[in-house]
């Protein structure tokens, strides 16, 4: 035998070693650390549609059945939580002192810009006040701009529309295990703004891409909302999962289990409940957990713990609407976020209600005329999937 060949075939008998002792280790061991890890990708791969196999081909089925049962089990915990609204109802264009001086009215409403870092991006660019404050439509969405504008929190604003009284904010966190995530995060100041956009044709067999759904319901910015049948490769998005609820109209009746039917009332207060809850419910979809209610955290999300793309929505005790999406599975630099890092991210921003959307290759915001997050399909198609419906700003 060659040395080349009693060299592959020594590397070859220690790699087998290696992994005749490593394997079992990783798979059976009680180890917290290990554990989290083995928990962390069994969850990450059977939340995908085309990557189950990276859980089931290298673990015993009952293992894999523990951890996707754990989700089941959640929404099972949430049956019976339900939103419960105070009845003082006043907005965050509310609360604005109308005697203040323009500047300060943009201040006051937008309270979580940090006023020194935006009076010097003013300064150094005075046409986007040259109409008024009142008239301000800044937008550096786009990768890799930087407008030196932050918030409270520490976030980069990168668009500002006072007309439709709404900001964007850029996201960048360290996440799980080092691991980095971003995505955006639309902060809309007046909730009679936001609605529940349908499809053309909703119900059929195609749905609409988030541009051409915002486009067909006049909107300016967007998000994905219902989940949908999906049978891999050739989902097309035009039926949505379960509830949904549309200017009064009851579109399709709900799925339960656990899910959460969310959505707006007619005092624009965005609600978590069930099918008797729906009822006081203009526009509404159906989907969970629930990350936040009645200004309590749920501490129990421990099955929406893997790293993946993801959506939310939530409200403020002003009724500001949070809007946010998280980017994932690498594309923008991102790997995906957990469900307590959404919930966190909300209830920074002083979420009192918020729910988790439809996630993975869903998730996607539309802001002005394109997509600004950054999709994951398996086409790699930047406008994102086909969806039914989305949450839109009008």
């Amino acid at each position: 035998m060659s040395v080349s060949r009693r060299i592959k075939l020594f590397f070859t008998i220690i790699i087998l070693l290696g992994l005749t002792v490593f394997y079992p280790f990783v798979v059976y061991t009680s180890n917290p650390f290990v554990s989290e890890l083995r928990t962390l990708w069994i969850s990450t791969a059977m939340e995908t549609m085309t990557h189950q196999w990276l859980a089931t081909a290298f673990f015993p089925a009952d293992m894999v059945s523990e951890v996707v049962g754990a989700r089941q089990a959640l929404f099972e915990s949430q049956k019976d939580i339900q939103s419960i609204w105070g009845q003082d109802g006043q907005t965050a264009t509310d609360k604005v002192d109308t005697n203040l001086s323009p500047e300060d009215q943009f201040y006051a409403l937008f309270e979580e810009i940090d006023r020194a870092s935006c009076e010097a991006f003013f300064a150094e660019n005075p046409r986007y006040i040259e109409n008024g404050y009142d008239k301000i439509n800044m937008d550096w969405c786009e990768k890799g701009e930087d407008t030196g504008i932050v918030t409270k929190q520490g976030d980069k604003v990168v668009a500002i529309n006072t007309e439709k009284s709404l900001m964007i904010v850029r996201l960048e966190r360290e996440g799980l295990l080092g691991t980095e995530y971003n995505g955006y995060l639309a902060v809309v100041k007046d909730p009679s703004r936001v609605e529940l956009g349908l499809c053309r044709g909703m119900g059929k067999r195609e749905g609409q891409r988030i541009a051409d759904l915002a486009d067909y319901n006049e909107a300016i910015l967007g998000i994905n909302a219902s989940g949908f049948i999906d049978n891999g490769e050739v989902a097309e998005g035009g039926t949505p999962y379960g509830y949904v609820k549309h200017d009064g109209e009851l579109i399709q009746g709900a799925f339960g289990h656990g899910y959460k039917i969310i959505g707006f009332d007619d005092q624009h207060r965005f609600l978590i409940g069930d099918t008797t809850t729906a009822e006081q419910m203009v526009d509404a979809v159906e989907f969970g957990p629930a990350l936040i209610v009645n200004g309590q955290k749920i501490e129990e999300l421990g099955s929406v713990e893997s790293l993946q793309p993801r959506t939310a929505i939530g409200q403020t005790e002003d009724l500001t609407v949070l809007m946010l999406v998280i980017n994932g599975r690498g594309q923008g630099s991102s790997m995906g976020c957990r469900g307590v890092d959404l919930r966190d991210i909300l209830w920074d921003y002083g979420a009192v209600q918020a729910c988790n959307l439809d996630g993975g290759s869903s998730s996607v915001m539309y802001y002005q005329g394109r997509v600004i997050s950054s999709p994951t399909t398996s086409t790699n198609n930047p406008e994102g999937r086909r969806l039914p419906n989305a949450f839109i700003v009008k």
